[in-house]
């Protein structure tokens, strides 16, 4: 007769058989929780800093970049040129003009009035100023049609002229006709950091990716001097070069690197003095300054009455003279993008840099790494 208890007992068996599963997996995951929590700390830490450098792109193969395929380069100057097809070409009744996106665009707002009613005489066009606080934000409007004439700091540029069909035209210069700027890495005038290589077992701020100075420039030439982070220093991003500027007079920061002109203007505004600071490292060559251009969309003839307007603008008197002069900048100069900026891509492609309007880098959130 069957045994009228075997049904019960084999489904106790397999529920004895799941709670003894159960607790063989609770006291391997037990060990392994146990494991994470007592890791090092340093383990962690090092993990951490690992995935910055990653960021940093100094671990990247080598990029090519050049022109996005939406735009034709016939005479090899590597900038875009106009459409061929006239219905591409724009026209528009109102030119809409801005200049470098930063955390606060409206610091510029009225320095360009001058300028864009000079403009607005060449071309007999409304000329409209327009903000922006993202780099990127500013490129897609360029490329995209709703922006016509651009100021673009160094490090966009190459990024400008590739994703979005930028034309640089000029670059401020002082009264020598010599443009551009120098990066420097600079420390509070008491630190004990005296040259480059003192930042091993310290911290250095950047600014964020897609600047020249405040980003790329510093990590090339400290890899050039045999420092790489997180191995021989540490990084903390501030997001804007007068942010890293106040972070050393507030000895906040350790050391940050900067763009020797943005210095100078703060300087000269008060906000600063040299009794403030030191630098520790200056760059060996210089790099060109921000550039004002416009869209490679553009109708020739109104391109050329832009370029030529702005070329020919006299600064006497006006509010970019009020702006940057305390900088030494009298006037701008015309600038050859293939020769002007080919120490920036030379670095950005050291270090990957790919010129996209999706695929660089996020900057991480501001933060101290140590």
């Amino acid at each position: 007769m069957r045994n009228p208890f075997h049904r019960h007992g084999t489904v106790l068996s397999t529920v004895a058989l799941v709670i003894a599963l159960l607790a063989v997996a609770g006291v391997t995951y037990a060990i392994v929780y146990q494991q994470q929590v007592t890791r090092p700390l340093q383990v962690r830490v090092d993990e951490q800093n690992a995935m910055l450098t990653r960021m940093t792109g100094l671990m990247n193969p080598k990029a090519t970049n050049s022109l996005s395929p939406a735009y034709a380069d016939a005479n090899g100057d590597l900038v875009a040129d106009t459409p061929t097809d006239p219905a591409k070409q724009l026209d528009p009744a109102t030119l809409r003009f801005s200049y470098l996106a930063v955390d606060d665009p409206a610091q510029f707002k009225g320095t360009f009035d001058g300028l864009m009613a000079a403009i607005a005489k060449a071309t007999g066009k409304k000329v409209e100023y327009v903000e922006y606080d993202d780099p990127k934000l500013e490129m897609a409007a360029l490329r995209d049609g709703n922006v016509d004439v651009a100021g673009f700091a160094t490090g966009v540029v190459p990024i400008a002229v590739c994703a979005a069909g930028y034309v640089p035209v000029a670059q401020m210069a002082d009264a020598q006709n010599v443009a551009g700027y120098h990066m420097q890495i600079i420390v509070p005038a008491g630190s004990p950091l005296q040259k480059a290589t003192d930042l091993r077992g310290h911290e250095l701020t950047l600014t964020e990716p897609t600047s020249n100075s405040g980003y790329k420039a510093p990590l090339v030439l400290l890899r050039e001097d045999g420092l790489v982070p997180p191995t021989d220093y540490l990084l903390r991003y501030s997001q804007s070069h007068i942010a890293s500027i106040k972070g050393i007079k507030s000895k906040t920061y350790e050391a940050a690197a900067i763009a020797d002109d943005v210095l100078k203007r703060e300087v000269a505004a008060g906000d600063l003095t040299t009794n403030d600071y030191r630098s520790i490292l200056t760059s060996p060559n210089s790099f060109p300054g921000a550039a004002l251009g416009y869209s490679s969309r553009l109708k020739p003839e109104l391109a050329k009455e832009i370029a030529d307007a702005i070329l020919n603008y006299d600064w006497k008197g006006s509010a970019l003279e009020t702006k940057f002069g305390a900088e030494g900048k009298t006037h701008f100069v015309p600038v050859d993008y293939k020769k002007d900026w080919e120490y920036v891509r030379r670095i950005d492609e050291s270090i990957g840099f790919t010129y996209s309007l999706t695929d660089n880098q996020p900057a991480p959130a501001t933060q101290p790494t140590k």
